[in-house]
């Protein structure tokens, strides 16, 4: 007794366009993902709240920047470095971007004594230029 199915005999239906529907959905969801993480990545391996100011003006390139936490703890472009290494430190990164301006991003809670030690260290180093870094005011 033999079974026999209706329809096509003996041949197998194939694909013939490929569905690339759930890949791009894929990559859709990638895409929103990095907009939405890319603002929360920060430079400074220090977490700083900028004192707010009135007056703000947009710096000319920002690339020797000296992050000084609440806490005293300092960071020269967002590697953390001790207070005796902070000449060395700012000598070595002006040099590599041949800057001569730095930008002090100071927590609005740091001590005075730990911003007047970063800006010590600066005009050690040569730097000629100081800014302080602060937020707009709302």
């Amino acid at each position: 007794m033999a079974i026999q199915s209706g329809g096509r005999r003996g041949r197998r239906g194939g694909f013939n366009e490929i569905n690339i529907t759930p890949l791009t959905d894929v990559f859709l969801v990638l895409v929103i993902i990095l907009l939405i993480t890319a603002p929360l990545i920060q430079n400074s391996s220090l977490k700083v709240e900028l004192p707010s100011s009135s007056s703000t003006e947009k710096g000319e390139q920002r690339s020797l920047v000296v992050t000084v936490s609440a806490d005293g703890k300092y960071a020269v472009n967002g590697t953390i470095v001790k207070g005796e290494a902070l000449v060395s430190n700012i000598k070595r990164e002006a040099r590599a971007t041949q800057q001569k301006v730095l930008v002090v991003n100071a927590d609005a809670n740091s001590r005075q004594k730990d911003v007047i030690r970063v800006m010590d260290a600066a005009r050690q180093a040569g730097i000629q230029k100081m800014s302080l870094a602060t937020q707009r005011q709302n």
